[in-house]
């Protein structure tokens, strides 16, 4: 790869904030994008990243903020999509906005993102997109179905976005996380509260109290960027990478059985 440099969405906390950390002590420069950048921290004095405020959700900041980083960088060789958040409950508890937020964010950040950035490295005729999936975008999980839409339309469009800019030279890859230690489960969760029915508040409960247990045992948020990386300067054409031993469990088991084997599965262990 010619060009060492990369813009990594999300960058704040969590897999973003320790990508940004590891790409900048691999040599590269980075363009570390956020909502708020007084979060920043500590990226703002290593060397070679530059702090960009930048909401993926407002398309004229989005397009207004890649322009300045490819300017600066004088080219973006990766993008990393990873701006992201997760609601967590049933879905008849959640409300327009939260439906809007969880879409809007994961989803139609992304593809604003890569719109903006795809005829710069068309033109140039080299780049690599990384998106941040989960293995939530492979399966379905109780009380993550909005999170599921949103992981399962990244899903889709990459698969079909390799396509359309190989003839390009562009890549595009997956990364497909299972439970990772990082603030999804906390500041970066929104909880929708179930309705006021005793079946859904029975499984609200139990289902949450499953995945606290599961996420304590989460893979550290340096796994998935070691694995970020390994993908971004990889020469290979693979599109999937599944970071963490949950997520290679996980989707062995439902790759190897029936759907309705998998489904009695997640049910016994949620006690729902």
């Amino acid at each position: 790869m010619k060009r060492k440099t990369v813009l990594i969405t999300g960058a704040s906390s969590g897999i973003g904030k320790e990508t940004v950390s590891y790409f900048a002590h691999k040599g590269w420069k980075v363009a570390a994008t956020m909502r708020d950048t007084s979060r920043a921290g500590q990226l703002k004095d290593l060397p070679g990243v530059a702090i960009y405020r930048l909401d993926v959700t407002q398309p004229h900041i989005v397009d207004e903020t890649i322009q300045k980083a490819w300017d600066d960088l004088d080219g973006i060789a990766v993008v990393i999509n990873n701006a992201g958040y997760g609601t967590l409950g049933t879905f008849e508890g959640a409300n327009d906005d939260q439906i809007i937020r969880q879409i809007d964010t994961n989803f139609l950040g992304t593809l604003r993102v890569i719109k903006a950035l795809l005829p710069l490295m068309r033109e140039r005729r080299e780049g690599t997109i990384i998106n941040l999936s989960s293995m939530a975008g492979r399966m379905g999980l109780p009380l993550y179905s909005l999170y599921n839409a949103s992981k399962y339309a990244i899903e889709g469009f990459t698969e079909s976005l390799y396509f359309e800019v190989r003839p390009f030279n562009i890549k595009v890859r997956l990364i497909e996380p299972g439970p990772v230690c990082t603030e999804f489960y906390g500041r970066s969760k929104e909880d929708i509260m179930p309705p006021d029915h005793e079946k859904y508040i029975a499984i609200s409960q139990k289902v949450a109290h499953f995945y606290n247990i599961t996420f304590k045992y989460a893979s550290a948020p340096k796994v998935v960027a070691k694995t970020i990386f390994k993908a971004a300067v990889s020469k290979r054409r693979k599109l999937r990478y599944k970071p963490g031993f949950q997520v290679h469990v996980y989707l062995f088991i439902y790759r190897l059985l029936p759907l309705s084997w998998f489904q009695k599965i997640i049910r016994v262990i949620t006690n729902i």
